[in-house]
């Protein structure tokens, strides 16, 4: 018979095609993102509360200087990571930031990969009438098996994750969810890579350890992975551990004489291979923090501390920060060390004082169990609620800084844009039911990390690491409602979306309800102030006492009004932070800065001093009693107070700096020089320091 020419097949673009060009449009919207911060956001060189942390500590990193002589407070893979950062490019924030972009970006081509993987693996049909069950009859639409491998599920889920704006938000900034979602999903290909191929385990194994070192929370995830691993293993049991036919073989229900292959390999030994290669990469974090501390802490200490920040009589299931404690990062956390200690009578280690904390936590569910099911339940329905709870800022005010202020939206009706994302992410669940085996690690994670933060307390950050996981669900749930499928799958789909919208984007236990714009203008007054742009910092801060008469603001009207030459504006702002905060410490610091810029120092000292009485651990109070004893004369005593200063924080450089000016009015050239030098080592900015070399010249 005469051959005739095949008509040409148009092929669809290749996975790497699609893989560039999500990670591209990926990066430029994060990068536009980020010049756009630099021009708008007041805070974008002055990092604020966990940013600033991270930033502190990997100063110190960058510069070789121990940070805190104890266990981790918190987990250290983000602030070494971003330590290396600086030490390659000294510090350049918006370098920082470019990176986490191209890290992010590449999150949401790994998003692309596993959706991939997860939708166009073929299942495996045991008998004909099962493979013809994927086979619609004529008119009733496709069976939702044989469309979840449809290939735009991949591409949309990596747009969704390119485009969508927390993860562009959160990929500019100094927090670790950029580093920790990467890792996360990076986990995720490799575990299913794994299972396919059925070698290498060990790589998703190191993949999750490394998450682990950056947020504990994942190790949740690889205590429940066992219920996947032996569940998996039955599966394989029953399939009597063979290929796949082909799909024409499937279809025309024809099974192949198989060659017997080897077995795979036990859940228990993949298992123990996933486990072994995490603990590698905690083992060391581990003994690290037993070196310093004598303690058994297996990452960081920080667990007891967060359990009764959302589990006590005044927590709100939100908020992070301890009751009674500073709003400020180091003054929490000093609070949080001297209350524990003045309750023990003694000095602590990170871990005793999370056991405290912890202690305390268990005690209002003891006292009071159905307050504490109430709040438990608040944080649940804020956990999957559409609106966004902010933590360090408020996402809806920051966000019009760029252009994602066009992307992220809080109305009354409609949270977007994880308002819709997770509804449909439900309805992609109940397209999957019956490939649940596949998508079952997914699951696994997102229920096991969601109970790890709401146990405690919850905010939207802490769920970016699940954006991927939804997209993937909600990219199936799309086409499962736009392909046609039978009408009573359509329905109960659509139902369960309906429901999901109406529920999760309703205004129900605080959900909509923004912070305080007091805060919003406080936060950038400071970072103004950090550009010695006060004129602009005192318009702000105006603003925010229109409603907030805190001491932090307070406080900084009188810095503000102190800098510009008008001291009895300043004095007047001081004492009524000391009128209306009596008990807190930084009032009277506040007061004492005053005296002490108008040359009333015996007035200035006394004010330090009861600073201190109140707040052992107060840097400041320790350093200013310093430069009063500095002014004088008193080396020695200068030098005893930025000693004490230097004992409770090796890195901070104030008191550095001030040591090295007593070196050299004492006469100690060189070791002047060096501090100073170390200065700059730990923060390449500070001016005084440069300055005071350039004189040594």
């Amino acid at each position: 018979m005469r051959a005739h020419p095949q008509p040409p097949v148009s092929r669809p673009p290749s996975s790497v095609a699609w893989l560039s060009v999500i990670t591209a449009v990926a990066f430029a919207f994060r990068f536009v993102h980020l010049l756009q911060l630099r021009h708008n956001d007041p805070l974008f060189l002055s990092p604020q509360m966990d940013s600033l942390y991270h930033h502190e500590w990997a100063l110190a990193i960058a510069a070789g200087r121990e940070f805190i002589h104890d266990a981790y407070f918190r987990a250290p893979l983000y602030p070494y990571f971003l330590g290396l950062l600086y030490k390659l490019f000294s510090s350049n924030l918006m370098v920082a930031r470019i990176i986490q972009s191209l890290i992010g970006s590449a999150t949401c081509g790994l998003t692309y990969l596993l959706a991939r993987r997860l939708t166009q693996k073929p299942q495996i049909p045991s008998t004909k009438s099962q493979t013809s069950n994927n086979v619609t009859r004529a008119g009733s639409g496709l069976h939702p098996s044989s469309f979840i491998r449809h290939p735009s599920a991949a591409v949309f889920a990596g747009f969704v994750m390119a485009a969508y704006p927390l993860a562009i938000w959160f990929d500019g900034e100094l927090l670790l969810e950029s580093l920790l979602t990467f890792l996360v999903v990076l986990g995720f290909v490799l575990l299913l890579r794994s299972w396919d191929k059925d070698r290498q385990w060990w790589l998703p194994g190191l993949a999750f350890g490394l998450a682990a070192i950056t947020r504990p929370n994942v190790l949740a995830f690889l205590a429940v992975l066992p219920v996947w691993m032996f569940l998996g293993a039955g599966r394989d049991r029953e399939n009597g551990d063979r290929p796949a036919p082909s799909q024409t073989q499937a279809l025309r229900g024809t099974v192949p004489c198989f060659r017997p292959t080897r077995r795979r390999s036990s859940g228990l030994a993949r298992l123990a291979q996933v486990w072994a290669a995490a603990a590698v990469i905690i083992l060391p974090v581990t003994i690290r923090n037993y070196v310093v501390s004598r303690q058994f802490v297996p990452i960081a200490w920080q667990a007891g501390t967060n359990f009764y920040i959302g589990n006590s009589p005044e927590s709100d299931g939100v908020t992070a920060i301890v009751p009674g404690t500073r709003a400020s990062w180091w003054g929490g956390y000093d609070d949080v060390k001297r209350l524990a200690e003045e309750a023990a009578g003694r000095p602590l280690k990170g871990a005793e004082i999370d056991r405290y904390w912890l202690g305390r936590g268990l005690e209002f569910w003891r006292r009071q169990p159905g307050k504490a099911l109430g709040l438990l339940a608040r944080k649940t329905f804020l956990w999957f609620a559409g609106f966004e709870v902010g933590n360090d800022r408020d996402l809806y005010a920051v966000k019009r800084y760029s252009f994602i202020n066009y992307l992220l939206l809080n109305s009354r009706f409609l949270k977007f844009p994880f308002g819709i994302l997770l509804p449909l992410a439900l309805a992609g669940v109940w397209f999957l039911r019956r490939e649940w085996r596949r998508f079952l690690p997914l699951y696994l994670f997102a229920g096991a990390y969601s109970l790890s933060f709401i146990t405690f307390f919850v905010t939207s950050r802490y769920r970016l690491p699940l954006i991927p996981l939804a997209a993937i669900l909600a990219s199936i749930g799309l086409i499962g409602l736009i392909r046609p499928i039978p009408r009573r799958e359509r329905g109960v789909a659509l139902a369960i979306t309906l429901a999901a919208l109406l529920l999760f984007n309703a205004i129900l236990a605080g959900a909509g309800r923004q912070a305080s714009k007091g805060q919003n203008h406080l936060a950038a007054a400071v970072g103004l102030h950090d550009q010695s742009k006060d004129k602009e910092a005192l318009v702000e801060l105006r603003r925010a006492l229109a409603t907030d008469s805190s001491t932090n603001v307070l406080s900084l009207e009188a810095t503000l009004l102190s800098n510009q030459g008008d001291a009895a504006g300043a004095e007047r702002a001081a004492r009524a932070a000391v009128r209306l905060h009596p008990f807190e410490a930084d009032a009277y610091g506040m007061l004492g800065n005053v005296f002490a810029n108008a040359g009333q120092l015996d007035s200035a000292a006394r004010y330090f001093e009861v600073v201190l009485r109140r707040d052992t651990y107060s840097l400041q109070a320790w350093n200013n009693l310093g430069n009063i004893a500095l002014s004088r004369g008193d080396y020695a005593k200068a030098r005893d107070y930025y000693e004490g200063a230097l004992k409770i924080r090796p890195t901070f450089t104030l008191a550095m700096f001030h040591l090295g000016l007593c070196d050299y009015y004492e006469g100690n050239v060189a070791e002047a020089h060096a501090r100073w030098q170390e200065v700059l080592k730990l923060d390449p900015s500070y001016t005084k320091a440069k300055q005071a070399l350039e004189q040594l010249k």
